[in-house]
């Protein structure tokens, strides 16, 4: 995309910051209810470690079991930012759709343009805040080591990679609503699906080894498992490098995808209201 071009998505991107600052109540709504469903989960974990006849559950011990839950849902806030399912819903069933498709913009990047908006609003908010004192207070309660700059950057690079898939993933559930003109049972199914099979609740070692498997050959877990073992330099450097390869591939794969399957379904729009 040439630079000219990109001025003109760099506007709904600011758009995107604006409208994640204009909900920030919001976000602290989410948040509050994040840190109770924390608060349930150690209470779970630490009774399933008492009643362990080992100090460690698939090659995780319980102090390191509740740095990678707090972690990763602090990363999910953020890999999970995107807002191209509602963009698209809306515009499906608002009956806007149709505006949209006559304008000289690509409707797939000015949907990206304004999730990274928000991504970008969201890391303000709510992940640097919460990930700093999460770091903090695991460093003193438990012991869980501080990274150093190189291991967050690294992770910084394949959370921003999972936020484009996430968005992706997004981008091609919200499409399904051109044919339901509802979005509601979709969010449901989209939010269950991404939070167990990304390790937003559990790693995968906790899978039966068929399902574990097939992970490895579908895009939720380089969402959120693999940013946080990069972060809790549970992976080897060969690893990484597989981990953001496998990340690359599926950006390309779901944005061709999303580019092909958008083409057909214009189509197919039929405007509703507006």
């Amino acid at each position: 995309m040439r630079p000219d071009k990109f001025k003109k998505y760099l506007a709904f991107t600011k758009a995107g910051i604006l409208d994640g600052f204009a909900y920030k109540f919001s976000a602290f709504g989410w948040l509050l209810g994040d840190i109770i469903s924390l608060l349930i989960l150690f209470f779970l974990w630490q009774a399933v470690y008492k009643n362990s006849t080992t100090e460690a559950i698939n090659g995780m011990t319980f102090h390191e079991m509740i740095a990678y839950l707090i972690f990763a849902r602090v990363a999910t806030s953020l890999a999970f930012s995107s807002i191209s399912f509602w963009i698209i819903g809306d515009d499906i069933y608002e009956g806007n759709i149709a505006i949209s498709l006559i304008r000289p913009i690509n409707y797939r990047y000015r949907l990206l343009s304004s999730s990274f908006g928000v991504f970008i609003s969201t890391s303000i908010l709510m992940f640097i805040p919460l990930w700093t004192l999460s770091m903090i207070l695991l460093n003193i309660i438990i012991g869980i080591p501080i990274p150093g700059i190189g291991t967050h950057l690294l992770f910084i690079l394949s959370i921003l990679l999972s936020f484009v898939i996430a968005d992706s993933l997004n981008f091609l559930i919200g499409e399904i609503a051109i044919f339901t003109n509802a979005l509601f049972g979709l969010m449901i199914i989209k939010n269950i699906t991404f939070a167990f099979l990304s390790g937003s609740l559990l790693p995968s070692s906790y899978f039966p080894d068929w399902l574990s498997n097939i992970l490895k050959f579908l895009p939720f877990q380089s969402m959120i498992e693999k940013p946080i073992m990069i972060f809790l330099e549970r992976l080897t450097p060969r690893e990484i490098i597989s981990s953001f390869l496998v990340q690359i591939l599926w950006i390309v794969i779901l944005g061709f995808l999303c580019n092909l399957s958008f083409n057909r379904l214009k189509k197919r729009v039929v405007s509703v209201g507006g």
